[in-house]
């Protein structure tokens, strides 16, 4: 048998708004030493933006080379429409920057050379074509399905 030692709480009782803070502090707090972790360096990105997604544009690894020769591609899942800088600023650097969004109201907008909007939401399994299509679920789709769709081997 598993035996999973648990977490003490975050805060003296339990508390679900202390423990999302410290699940978001922990997925926003590097995990790698890195010297240029910032977006100042991409082209297009404007030093007003608040909380930029920090990124790690060291030698070492791929990104910054990728970003170079405009060989890269992001896929973004997405957090709403306010907070779309990291995906124009990437495509703004050259890569290919394809952001899914069901709540829009074109199946497809390509907006500049490089930032596509898609119509679409990630699933971990396509919908049954026997089970007649909801609204919602008509616009969902295994991630596989996608990049075989796109015909992308690699995100």
């Amino acid at each position: 048998r598993w035996h999973i030692e648990l977490q003490p709480w975050a805060s003296p009782t339990p508390s679900l708004n202390y423990e999302a803070l410290r699940f978001l502090k922990y997925i926003s707090t590097s995990q790698i030493s890195c010297e240029h972790m910032n977006l100042n360096s991409l082209r297009g990105y404007p030093e007003t933006t608040k909380k930029p997604w920090s990124i790690c544009l060291d030698e070492r690894f791929s990104l910054i080379h990728r970003i170079r020769s405009k060989q890269c591609r992001l896929y973004s899942l997405g957090l709403g429409n306010d907070d779309n800088q990291f995906e124009i600023s990437m495509a703004n650097s050259g890569c290919e920057v394809h952001r899914f969004d069901p709540s829009i109201k074109s199946a497809h907008i390509q907006e500049g050379r490089h930032l596509w909007y898609h119509r679409l939401s990630i699933d971990w399994r396509d919908p049954n074509p026997a089970i007649a299509s909801h609204k919602f679920h008509s616009n969902t789709k295994k991630l596989g399905t996608i990049l075989n769709e796109f015909g992308h081997q690699k995100v």
